[in-house]
């Protein structure tokens, strides 16, 4: 009885810990929630209070203005994570199943990449951009982004494709099966888990990246929302705090939706894997 209560009381304080916990990350949700539906006045006189009434229109006011730079940020996430995953897909394979002279070399260089930290090589990358014409371009932000994501995204799927058993490859190709139909029909299927959280992940990058396009974008209609929403705080001044928080909750959505929608297919993945294997 003794262990059992001791048990409950353990529990009970790790339900509370966690609880806690769960509390203080929601707080600044909730916060901004909270905020986005007051006026200036009801924000600073009533800090912690509820909005009475609610301003409904900050919402529609703040999407107005930040709808542009949402689509864009969109646009460039999901193209360069579709890239990362074309061409990571790729390398992994090369360097899981593949053997060529140098591969460990050249996997350990790549990797030393890794190490070098991105704020070193912002400058030369800008220069580079810059002398090839693609600044103040979409393909700024596309083209980095692929090219960044891809040496992580490379290890990800050679860890993940490097477990794929070999017999299924041997017996697709003993059945006639070209090396691309092997790749296709039977590597991208089985790495579907992999290649969903590599887009995600790229895709959360991209979306919260705010030094790179700050330097590289000049034009406002070809801006990111990181970098938006700075632009927004300075057009509405301090005297629309309602509808900045509220241009803050409606830049969360697509990266919800990304998630969501990259969970599904990592779920449905993991099983057909599961199941193929």
């Amino acid at each position: 009885m003794n262990i059992r209560q001791h048990l409950n009381f353990r529990q009970i304080g790790i339900i509370a810990i966690l609880a806690l916990l769960v509390f203080l990350t929601l707080v600044p949700i909730l916060f901004m929630m909270i905020s986005s539906l007051k006026s200036n006045a009801q924000i600073l006189g009533n800090f912690w209070g509820m909005p009475s009434p609610a301003r409904w229109g900050n919402y529609a006011e703040a999407f107005r203005v930040v709808w542009r730079y949402i689509v864009n940020t969109v646009g460039y996430a999901v193209a360069g994570s579709v890239c990362v995953m074309l061409l990571s897909s790729v390398s992994g394979y090369l360097f899981a199943k593949k053997t060529f002279p140098g591969k460990e070399m050249l996997f350990l260089m790549m990797l030393a990449i890794m190490m070098i930290p991105g704020i070193l090589t912002l400058i030369p990358s800008y220069v580079l951009y810059e002398n090839m014409g693609l600044t103040n371009t979409p393909w700024a932000i596309i083209v980095s982004s692929a090219a960044g994501g891809q040496i992580f995204g490379t290890f990800l799927c050679r860890t993940y494709m490097a477990g794929l058993p070999g017999e299924l490859f041997e017996a697709a190709r003993i059945d006639g099966a070209t090396e691309r139909r092997v790749f296709l029909q039977i590597v991208v299927p089985l790495s579907l888990p992999i290649l969903a959280t590599l887009f995600i992940m790229q895709s959360v990058g991209v979306y919260n990246d705010y030094i790179w396009p700050l330097l590289t974008i000049r034009d406002s209609n070809l801006q990111v929302i990181s970098v938006g929403l700075t632009l927004f705080t300075k057009q509405f001044g301090v005297t629309d705090l309602g509808t900045r928080f509220a241009a803050y909750a409606i830049s969360s959505v697509p990266l919800l939706f990304i998630f969501s929608f990259g969970m599904k297919y990592y779920i449905q993945g993991m099983t057909q894997g599961a199941l193929k294997m």
